[in-house]
């Protein structure tokens, strides 16, 4: 199954998120960083297996990778997006890359500084809109990029994702039903 695809239409008003809390740091990932601690991030974010040599090759030294931006405390990434440009994809458009927070450090707001911090560097780079894939069942994370602007992309690939999409937005805006009614 394919994944799911939103689009932000504009980089026009990107939300402006606080500071990182206290004891976190935001910056771009050296080439020389810890990526050990990225690897295990990313590991423990996505439920699959990184190795050091798997950042360096689909991020660090990806040709369509412009920039990995990582959250750090106690010198450890736990936090990280990338700022990605598929030219043959989406020629004007940046794509937000590999969102993942360590699950020890979740529900902080560092997805949102991050994914602030990659649509910042689409302008930079004179990209018009944003673009990113995602899965049905990360709604932590498609809530927040409802929130910084990125719209459902119902077809993809000749795929209807409308009943996909329905489901999902049901079932994140749903209310709790009270026991008693």
């Amino acid at each position: 199954m394919a994944q799911l695809q939103m689009h932000r239409p504009h980089l026009d008003d990107i939300p402006r998120t606080p500071t990182v809390p206290a004891g976190y740091g935001l910056r771009p990932m050296a080439t020389t960083g810890n990526l050990t601690s990225l690897a295990e991030t990313l590991s423990k974010a996505f439920g699959e297996v990184w190795s050091v040599d798997d950042v360096r090759s689909r991020l660090i030294n990806a040709e369509d990778v412009h920039a990995v931006y990582v959250i750090t405390w106690e010198d450890r990434v736990v936090a990280t997006a990338s700022s990605r440009h598929v030219s043959d994809y989406q020629p004007d458009k940046g794509y937000v890359h590999w969102v993942g927070t360590h699950p020890d450090h979740a529900r902080k707001g560092l997805a949102a500084t991050l994914i602030e911090r990659v649509l910042q560097d689409f302008i930079s780079r004179g990209y018009t809109s944003a673009v990113l894939q995602t899965d049905d069942f990360r709604l932590p994370a498609i809530r927040a990029y409802l929130r910084y602007g990125f719209l459902p992309v119902y077809d993809v690939d000749a795929e209807d994702h409308r009943s996909r999409w329905s489901t999902l937005l049901q079932s994140l805006f749903a209310r709790p039903t009270s026991p008693h009614r």
